[in-house]
């Protein structure tokens, strides 16, 4: 149920992706607006859900490929550091280890904010034109016996930028 919820909650989001299904989990993102002001901010999502029995690492947990998120270069717009929600705690008995994982279905913010007229000019911008942001979803993926290879999911935001009034 909380995973329906949550997939009807990010069709809502604006520029919703279709889910991208790996062995490991499903994958989608979406926006918080689909048109920003330059200048403004937006905030760039990535729903995960990992399929039953499945865990990725939190990325505080030490020693371990944790999940993460890179965004491409882009002048066009400047990024925060992603936010990961609280990671639950999971006790692997063959190790006797406690490990901090995502085993439900989680979301990763990343705000950006677009860059101001002259900066976007310089980026080769146009007024009114979109914003195209790329990135890549990264994790290791484990069950309650194996982990597998590293995965990456590759992930982009398409953002129109409003035309500034003219001054």
């Amino acid at each position: 149920m909380w995973l329906l919820a949550l997939i009807l909650g990010v069709t809502a989001a604006a520029g919703a992706s279709e889910p991208v299904e790996t062995p490991h989990l499903t994958v989608r993102w979406s926006t918080s607006a689909a048109a920003a002001a330059p200048g403004g901010r937006v905030s760039l999502f990535i729903d995960v859900a990992p399929k039953p029995k499945m865990h990725v690492y939190a990325p505080q947990q030490k020693a371990y490929i944790p999940v993460s998120i890179t965004l491409a270069p882009a002048p066009a717009v400047r990024a925060q550091r992603p936010v990961f929600p609280a990671a639950e705690k999971y006790f692997f008995a063959p190790l006797k280890e406690t490990q901090l994982v995502y085993s439900k279905p989680f979301r990763i913010v990343q705000h950006v904010t677009i860059a101001a007229p002259p900066a976007l000019r310089d980026a080769g911008h146009t007024p009114g034109s979109p914003i195209t942001i790329a990135g890549t979803l990264r994790y290791q993926a484990c069950d309650d016996a194996i982990c597998y290879l590293p995965k990456e999911v590759p992930v982009s935001w398409t953002i129109a930028v409003k035309e500034s009034p003219i001054r």
